[in-house]
């Protein structure tokens, strides 16, 4: 898997090869990069999303390739969420690798070990763009939804992305602007229309 755009085009990511206890499944399903690809464009030009003006969270962020596209782009506010120590550990290495650091002058990386939906996850910042690619079996999306409201993370008119194996229909407080398929996973594009 490799950066798509920008500053890093090219440049290999790792990604966490353990697997499930038991499994043959791998821990981090990683979005594909025919599916990337179609979403950054889609932001790009669809949205008309300039990346250097935006902050961008990363959550069930797995590698960290969604959010390190986002950087390469010109991001430099960007937070990565997973439960997964090995997945953030991963995460961490690529930041490494390309000699992007948490916390530095230039760039607000940030990498956060912790579960999504544990009521003691408590974030500062509001994000312009928040892309969520959880397990797609485990969780339902409208729990999603509304812990996302809890979180506090958004602003209105944020864009909030949610990859799943589905079309979604509208969420209380986000209003549906587009589904788009790809093989057989479906990007879902909601804007945040109450305060959060």
């Amino acid at each position: 898997m490799r950066v798509l755009s920008g500053k890093l085009k090219g440049l290999k990511i790792l990604t966490n090869d353990k697997k499930l206890k038991g499994s043959e499944s791998f821990i981090t399903r990683p979005t594909s990069d025919r599916v990337k690809e179609t979403l950054f464009n889609i932001l790009e030009y669809g949205f008309n999303i300039d990346f250097s003006q935006i902050s961008f969270f990363d959550c069930f962020s797995g590698s960290g390739a969604i959010g390190i596209e986002a950087i390469s782009r010109g991001s430099s506010i960007v937070t990565f969420l997973d439960k997964d120590g090995a997945a953030c550990e991963c995460i961490t290495k690529n930041l490494a690798k390309f000699k992007l650091h948490e916390n530095d002058p230039v760039n607000c990386l940030r990498v956060i070990n912790h579960d999504f939906s544990d009521k003691n996850l408590s974030l500062s910042n509001k994000f312009d763009v928040v892309f969520l690619d959880p397990p797609y079996e485990l969780i339902k999306a409208s729990k999603v939804f509304m812990r996302l409201k809890e979180l506090r993370v958004t602003k209105i008119n944020s864009l909030i992305i949610y990859e799943c194996n589905k079309e979604l229909e509208k969420m209380d407080g986000f209003e549906i602007l587009r589904s788009k398929k790809i093989g057989k996973t479906y990007l879902n594009f909601f804007k945040a229309v109450s305060y959060t």
